[in-house]
Protein backbone atom coordinates (compact mmCIF):
# COMPACT_ATOMS: atom_id res chain seq x y z
CA UNK A 1 0.00 0.00 0.00
CA UNK A 2 2.83 2.41 0.88
CA UNK A 3 4.47 1.92 -2.53
CA UNK A 4 1.18 2.67 -4.26
CA UNK A 5 0.61 5.82 -2.21
CA UNK A 6 4.16 7.04 -2.86
CA UNK A 7 3.87 6.51 -6.61
CA UNK A 8 0.45 8.19 -6.59
CA UNK A 9 1.85 11.20 -4.72
CA UNK A 10 4.76 11.49 -7.16
CA UNK A 11 2.37 11.27 -10.10
CA UNK A 12 0.09 13.93 -8.61
CA UNK A 13 2.99 16.33 -8.01
CA UNK A 14 4.31 15.83 -11.54
CA UNK A 15 0.80 16.39 -12.94
CA UNK A 16 0.37 19.57 -10.89
CA UNK A 17 3.72 20.85 -12.12
CA UNK A 18 2.65 20.14 -15.71
CA UNK A 19 -0.50 22.18 -15.13
CA UNK A 20 0.81 25.04 -13.01
CA UNK A 21 4.62 25.06 -13.15
CA UNK A 22 6.70 27.67 -14.90
CA UNK A 23 8.51 26.93 -18.15
CA UNK A 24 11.51 25.21 -16.55
CA UNK A 25 9.44 23.19 -14.08
CA UNK A 26 7.04 22.23 -16.87
CA UNK A 27 9.94 21.00 -19.00
CA UNK A 28 11.32 19.02 -16.04
CA UNK A 29 7.92 17.40 -15.37
CA UNK A 30 7.56 16.55 -19.05
CA UNK A 31 10.93 14.78 -19.17
CA UNK A 32 10.24 12.94 -15.91
CA UNK A 33 6.93 11.73 -17.36
CA UNK A 34 8.68 10.61 -20.55
CA UNK A 35 11.25 8.69 -18.48
CA UNK A 36 8.55 7.02 -16.37
CA UNK A 37 6.61 6.16 -19.50
CA UNK A 38 9.66 4.55 -21.11
CA UNK A 39 10.26 2.53 -17.94
CA UNK A 40 6.60 1.43 -17.95
CA UNK A 41 6.87 0.20 -21.53
CA UNK A 42 10.13 -1.62 -20.75
CA UNK A 43 8.56 -3.22 -17.68
CA UNK A 44 5.55 -4.39 -19.66
CA UNK A 45 7.60 -5.61 -22.64
CA UNK A 46 10.06 -7.51 -20.45
CA UNK A 47 7.26 -9.42 -18.73
CA UNK A 48 7.84 -8.16 -15.19
CA UNK A 49 4.11 -7.82 -14.47
CA UNK A 50 3.73 -11.15 -12.69
CA UNK A 51 3.24 -12.57 -9.22
CA UNK A 52 3.17 -10.07 -6.37
CA UNK A 53 3.49 -7.09 -8.73
CA UNK A 54 0.40 -8.17 -10.67
CA UNK A 55 -1.56 -8.77 -7.47
CA UNK A 56 -0.63 -5.34 -6.09
CA UNK A 57 -1.66 -3.63 -9.35
CA UNK A 58 -5.09 -5.25 -9.21
CA UNK A 59 -5.48 -4.83 -5.44
CA UNK A 60 -5.00 -1.05 -5.54
CA UNK A 61 -6.67 -0.25 -8.86
CA UNK A 62 -9.04 2.14 -7.08
CA UNK A 63 -6.07 4.40 -6.25
CA UNK A 64 -4.41 4.10 -9.65
CA UNK A 65 -7.43 4.91 -11.82
CA UNK A 66 -7.99 8.49 -10.54
CA UNK A 67 -4.24 9.10 -10.50
CA UNK A 68 -3.87 7.97 -14.10
CA UNK A 69 -6.92 10.00 -15.11
CA UNK A 70 -5.44 13.13 -13.53
CA UNK A 71 -2.11 12.49 -15.22
CA UNK A 72 -3.82 12.11 -18.61
CA UNK A 73 -5.80 15.32 -18.01
CA UNK A 74 -2.61 17.19 -17.10
CA UNK A 75 -0.77 15.92 -20.16
CA UNK A 76 -3.59 16.76 -22.57
CA UNK A 77 -4.26 20.17 -20.99
CA UNK A 78 -0.59 21.11 -21.08
CA UNK A 79 -0.23 20.28 -24.77
CA UNK A 80 1.19 16.74 -24.72
CA UNK A 81 -1.59 14.57 -26.17
CA UNK A 82 0.76 12.03 -27.77
CA UNK A 83 2.50 11.40 -24.45
CA UNK A 84 -0.94 11.04 -22.87
CA UNK A 85 -1.83 8.36 -25.42
CA UNK A 86 1.43 6.54 -24.73
CA UNK A 87 0.84 6.69 -20.95
CA UNK A 88 -2.72 5.44 -21.36
CA UNK A 89 -1.68 2.52 -23.56
CA UNK A 90 1.20 1.56 -21.26
CA UNK A 91 -1.17 1.61 -18.26
CA UNK A 92 -3.78 -0.41 -20.16
CA UNK A 93 -1.29 -3.07 -21.22
CA UNK A 94 0.18 -3.30 -17.72
CA UNK A 95 -3.27 -3.80 -16.16
CA UNK A 96 -4.15 -6.37 -18.83
CA UNK A 97 -0.89 -8.23 -18.14
CA UNK A 98 -1.63 -8.14 -14.40
CA UNK A 99 -5.13 -9.49 -14.98
CA UNK A 100 -3.74 -12.24 -17.21
CA UNK A 101 -1.00 -13.13 -14.69
CA UNK A 102 -3.47 -13.44 -11.80
CA UNK A 103 -6.04 -15.38 -13.80
CA UNK A 104 -8.66 -12.64 -13.80
CA UNK A 105 -8.41 -12.46 -17.58
CA UNK A 106 -8.00 -15.90 -19.15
Amino acid sequence: MIQTLISTAISAVISLVLLFGGAQLHRFAFYVTVAFNVMAWIGWASGTVTGEVAERILRYWWISVPSTGFQLYALISSGHPMLAVSCFLASFFIVAAAARATGVLS
